[in-house]
Parts: structure tokens; sequence; C-alpha cells
């Protein structure tokens, strides 16, 4: 698979994510953030930011496995 196609799937998951766990993904990843402090920033949990976490991460993974080679 090309890098183009392997950022097109990841793209294609990243929009399709609900805004708020992109925020979220985002205020750790991008922000730099801890959990404690992405949570407070978002109004809730850091098990839910946690749980966000695993889920965007496991999204972008499956997008690239599906991607075309």
């Amino acid at each position: 698979m090309t890098c183009d196609h392997q950022f097109q799937a990841r793209l294609r998951a990243w929009n399709a994510l609900p805004l708020r766990d992109r925020a979220i993904f985002a205020s750790v990843r991008i922000d730099g953030l801890d959990y404690d402090e992405a949570a407070r920033r978002h109004g809730c949990t850091a098990q839910d930011v946690e749980q966000v976490i695993v889920r965007v991460l496991i999204a972008l993974m499956e997008a690239e496995d599906d991607a075309p080679p």
C-alpha cells in the first residue's frame, strides 16, 4: 500500500469519528495534555479519555488494514 492510500484511509477514518472523540484525541496527542487534564477540558473522566484514545487508535489502525494495496 502506498503512503497516499494509507493517508487517505486514515483521513476517512478520522473524519468518520465523532467530533468529541477527535477533540479528546487531539487534546492528548497534539496539545500534550495528560488524561486528567483532557478529562477536565472535555467534562468527562480520565477513564473516558483512555477509552476514546483506544477507540481512535483502533479505528485508525483498522482503516490502514482496510485500505487498498
